[in-house]
């Protein structure tokens, strides 16, 4: 079925001594790409990422810095994901941006990274995978600011309807995660109905935000299936049609 889960995490304890089973089974099950997410804070996550990049060319990777720990950025951190990317062809850069909803790190130490990890996504020529709640129209305004001219998704989408049709404005993409298979998610629902096929991406975000009706339970790329099947009956298009978009979509963003 071509299916694509645009975002992951494979790298997390959750998957110790399965990764390349999951991967196998995805393969199995017809998924045309992977893109599991690596963690620069997290000691060990660049080593278990290339462990499932050594599974299959389907399956491709990204890094960046995410908001929730942006008081510990260093040099360090910076030069292990340019490391990282340059090394592993990667096809693209974050997940990074702003979360105002947690605000683990202070929102000045959010901006002040997030600027950084824009410009070093253009730097590198790469598509910036977005991390946005609570804070969509600073993210915009800081791209804004920048002049950044490559592909953005705003992975896992979860802010409201204004928001989103910024986001589109710019010609920007916008990834539908399992939330939008739970009851009180009619809001996101509605989203999607408005989002251009040319415009959406497939995605799990796992192992976190496992689809209905396993709501609660460990995550796994598999269930991009599900996710993608509820997108299609809310869009009331078929699957195929819906997944040969998410895949045009991605071989577009990654072929500049």
């Amino acid at each position: 079925m071509n299916f694509i889960d645009f975002h992951c995490h494979l790298d997390y304890k959750e998957y110790d001594g399965q990764r390349t089973e999951i991967v196998k089974e995805c393969l199995k099950a017809g998924f045309s790409r992977i893109v599991t997410v690596a963690d620069p804070y997290e000691k060990g996550s660049y080593e278990r990422i290339q462990e499932v990049l050594q599974c299959s060319e389907k399956v491709s990777c990204m890094a960046g810095a995410h908001p929730h720990h942006a008081d510990r950025y260093s040099t360090g951190i910076e030069q292990g994901i340019l490391k990282f990317l340059e090394e592993h062809h990667a096809v693209g850069y974050g997940e990074a941006g702003l979360d105002f909803h947690y605000n683990l790190s202070t929102p000045e130490n959010q901006r002040r990274v997030f600027q950084r990890q824009i410009a070093l996504a253009a730097q590198m020529k790469l598509p910036l995978i977005v991390h946005a709640r609570e804070s969509e129209p600073e993210v915009l305004q800081l791209l804004e600011k920048a002049k950044f001219d490559l592909p953005v998704v705003f992975h896992c989408y979860t802010g409201n309807r204004a928001d989103a049709e910024e986001i589109l404005k710019r010609g920007f993409y916008i990834s539908i995660s399992g939330i939008v298979t739970f009851k009180n998610a009619g809001y996101l629902r509605e989203i999607v109905k408005m989002i251009p096929l040319e415009r959406i991406f497939t995605e799990t975000d796992s192992p976190y935000l496992s689809p209905v009706p396993f709501r609660g339970k460990t995550n796994t790329p598999l269930r991009v299936a599900l996710v993608a099947e509820k997108i299609a009956e809310v869009k009331g298009i078929s699957l195929e049609q819906l997944n040969r978009s998410v895949n045009e979509n991605f071989n577009r963003i990654v072929s500049r």
